[in-house]
């Protein structure tokens, strides 16, 4: 996000903008230790998206939090407007999920996210049969 702020893109409004609901998600008893340890995490997921297994940050809470944001920001910026989302793949992969209207348990299965990777994303329009 710092680079962002340095790069030479139009912005909308002062600059870029920092929310803490993009942080990290909270991996608990793993946070700061050796990066397999995640996967132990993940087979939790599968399970369950409301697990907090290890003191994890649930799939959940993470959805919740970081879809909170994109809402506010949908309503906020004009009319054909982008906003460039910046946070760790965790985060982004399960907000990726409320876009394709996924199961948030699946976050796993989508394409796994390059360092500093363009993704975009697009609310999947569901058919109403009547």
């Amino acid at each position: 996000a710092g680079a962002l702020a340095d790069a030479d893109v139009k912005l909308f409004g002062e600059a870029v903008q920092f929310d803490v609901r993009l942080r990290e998600r909270y991996f608990g008893d793993f946070n700061g230790t050796i990066d397999s340890n995640y996967q132990l995490v993940w087979a939790c997921d599968t399970e369950d998206s409301s697990h907090t297994e290890y003191g994890v940050e649930s799939v959940d809470d993470v959805r919740k939090r970081v879809i909170g944001l994109v809402v506010e920001m949908d309503n906020m910026l004009p009319e054909g407007w982008w906003c460039i989302l910046v946070a760790h793949g965790d985060v982004l992969q399960i907000m990726q999920t409320a876009f394709a209207r996924m199961d948030a348990r699946r976050h796993r299965e989508l394409p796994h996210l390059e360092t500093a990777t363009l993704r975009e994303l697009q609310l999947e329009i569901v058919a109403c049969i009547s």
